[in-house]
């Protein structure tokens, strides 16, 4: 089994991509863009390319060729590995069934949150519903364009399943923010030490 540092939501993007056929680095980020994978996947920089050289060295992927498209530079093919296979299979009974400790910085800045003044939480709040309000609306629209487009939808259920959890937390948020305007969500007043 390979290293448990190459078990991560990226590992799983790229054996995930590399299993529907092979693909060059450059195409993979274009994928991940249009599938919106980069929302449940953390991709900094060269991330991807970090990844993919850690994959190859480990023997999950390998280099299959190359592919040159006009004038652009010759990009490295790669394919996954029959090693990439069960890797790909493991992670996912594993993410599908298991559930995770996950610690999103949300939850913690909620936990502390009474700290601040109930005014300022209800502005730092109707904020961030704003910015997903939009963020709903660009997925949306991106989501429209890749099912007019014939993308087929199993490759945009964790799309879909961000866009539920964003209308839920906007939900959340709206119902959290209407509760401290009203009164009806007491909010302590702590005294600073």
């Amino acid at each position: 089994m390979p290293p448990r540092a190459a078990r991560t939501p990226l590992t799983l993007a790229v054996l995930s991509l590399l299993a529907e056929g092979p693909r060059h680095p450059y195409e993979m980020q274009a994928l991940i863009r249009q599938r919106h994978v980069g929302d449940v996947v953390r991709l900094r920089g060269g991330s991807l390319y970090d990844a993919i050289a850690r994959l190859a060295g480990i023997g999950l992927i390998e280099a299959v060729g190359s592919d040159r498209a006009g004038a652009r530079p010759e990009r490295t093919v790669y394919a996954v590995t029959p090693a990439g296979r069960v890797q790909l299979t493991e992670q996912l009974r594993e993410y599908l069934a298991e559930q995770a400790e996950e610690f999103p910085v949300f939850p913690a800045g909620l936990a502390h949150a009474l700290h601040l003044p109930a005014a300022e939480v209800v502005a730092l709040l109707r904020r961030r519903a704003a910015a997903l309000t939009t963020r709903i609306a660009d997925v949306d629209a991106d989501l429209a364009v890749a099912h007019a487009a014939a993308v087929p939808r199993a490759v945009l259920l964790e799309a879909e399943y961000a866009q539920t959890l964003r209308r839920a937390e906007l939900a959340w948020l709206d119902g959290i923010v209407t509760e401290l305007e009203s009164g009806t969500l007491a909010w302590p007043e702590l005294e600073e030490q």
